[in-house]
């Protein structure tokens, strides 16, 4: 009886010393499949933070696009209306203080042809501001009434041609005569003062040609109330201008300017 006790106690040992391996290994099985959700949860989580990122970064991007695009058309938006507010400013408008005349004078010109001519004076219409605010507001109107676009405002910035002018410059002529068997020649400038025609000329023989060209230009320029154009010089002379002025030792590039 003993012999079997002892027998059945080897038996359940050998039996128990088998099964605990096979535990062990159940047990680590479920250990690995109760880790492998949670790492299949954090690389989920780490690709999505990626996407986000990736996300974050593109919107940032368009954001500064737009930033970028707005302030371009801020920009070009406000150019137009910048140049709107200025108007025509003092185009085809002259300040008078001669004398006992005071006022704004407005003298509009179409094809070199004079258009409207009239003082604004600062007695009459309330002071030098609103002479000045009722000479503009008179000069807009005659030129919208006559369809005038000036110089400044054309496509081409270059100065007014005249096909009646010598010298390509509208109110500027070259005048050659002979009188008493001698050549007189003269540049002379062409401008409307006080509702009249005037006529200024520069002797080339006193100025040289190219200078007595820059005073006529200089006085037109003044007189029609506009800054002198820069680079514009005289069309070469003629062969007997040239002749002319050989003879009587005058420097074709001789360049006095009254002051």
């Amino acid at each position: 009886m003993v012999k079997k006790k002892q027998i059945k106690k080897q038996v359940k040992k050998k039996q128990l010393k088998s099964k605990a391996p096979v535990k062990k290994k159940v047990v680590a099985k479920k250990k690995a499949v109760a880790k492998k959700p949670v790492a299949k949860k954090a690389m989920v989580k780490k690709v999505v933070a990626k996407k986000k990122a990736v996300a974050k970064k593109k919107a940032a991007k368009k954001a500064v696009a737009r930033k970028s695009v707005t302030k371009k058309t801020v920009s070009t938006s406000r150019k137009p209306a910048a140049k709107a507010d200025k108007g025509l400013g003092l185009t085809y408008i002259t300040r008078m203080d001669h004398g006992n005349t005071h006022g704004w004078w407005v003298r509009v010109y179409k094809d070199s042809k004079p258009v409207e001519s009239k003082l604004f004076s600062d007695g009459v219409h309330g002071g030098k501001l609103k002479a000045k605010k009722m000479a503009q507001d008179h000069r807009d109107l005659v030129v919208k009434k006559n369809k005038i676009v000036p110089v400044h405002l054309r496509k081409t910035r270059e100065h007014s041609v005249d096909k009646r002018s010598t010298s390509g410059v509208v109110g500027v002529t070259l005048s050659v005569a002979e009188k008493a068997g001698s050549l007189r020649v003269h540049w002379s400038a062409r401008f409307m003062e006080k509702g009249r025609q005037r006529n200024v000329s520069f002797s080339v023989r006193k100025y040289g040609y190219e200078g007595a060209f820059r005073n006529a230009l200089k006085v037109r320029f003044t007189a029609i109330g506009r800054s002198m154009p820069r680079g514009i010089k005289p069309p070469a002379p003629s062969k007997t201008l040239e002749r002319w002025m050989k003879k009587q030792k005058i420097n074709p590039d001789v360049n006095r300017v009254t002051r």
